[in-house]
């Protein structure tokens, strides 16, 4: 009885020292090949993904920045053409 009880927790510990085994089909070799291109091709999505954003990011800041200020200094030109009364 104890070596039964020894034999089976060896081999428990066995596979517990091996996740890959849960993660791999056995009876499909190719599975692992799988695997590792979807989560390559989905890494390579979540990188342009967000080399778009960074970049529409920087647009709209050197768009921001090259917005001129008003100039609303005592140099500051008003308005031109009319007497600011509507109708006349």
């Amino acid at each position: 009885m104890r070596r039964l009880i020894a034999t089976l927790t060896a081999a428990s510990l066995g596979l517990a020292a091996t996740p890959a085994l849960a993660q791999v089909q056995q009876n499909n070799p190719n599975a692992a090949n799988r695997s590792m291109e979807t989560s390559g091709q989905m890494r390579a999505l979540r990188q342009e993904q967000t080399t778009q954003g960074n970049t529409l990011r920087m647009d709209i800041q050197r768009n921001q920045a090259a917005t001129p200020a008003p100039n609303t200094g005592p140099n500051a030109i008003g308005p031109t053409g009319g007497t600011g009364v509507i109708g006349r």
